[in-house]
């Protein structure tokens, strides 16, 4: 049986994945087309502007995952100080 205390690590999560692939897309502007006319917000193609804001929100979204499921307890196999040098 496992302990309830166990730490929840993102890798065990799918949907972390699905949010990363979702953001990564809009990252990319592989969605605008090449023969569209270009529209400005705030001086740049608005392309530009979406990109930035998602890869702002993967930087949001990964602080949230880090700060939610990243676990800093060392493995119950530790071996004491074995692994530390000064």
């Amino acid at each position: 049986m496992t302990s309830a205390r166990e730490p929840l690590e993102p890798r065990s999560r799918p949907w972390i994945w699905v949010v990363y692939l979702g953001l990564f897309a809009v990252v990319i502007p592989w969605y605008v087309p090449s023969d569209a006319p270009v529209r400005y917000w705030l001086g740049l193609p608005h392309w530009a502007v979406v990109s930035l804001a998602a890869q702002f929100a993967v930087a949001v979204f990964t602080l949230f995952v880090v700060a939610r499921y990243w676990s800093d307890a060392p493995p119950d196999n530790d071996a004491g100080d074995a692994g530390e040098h000064d």
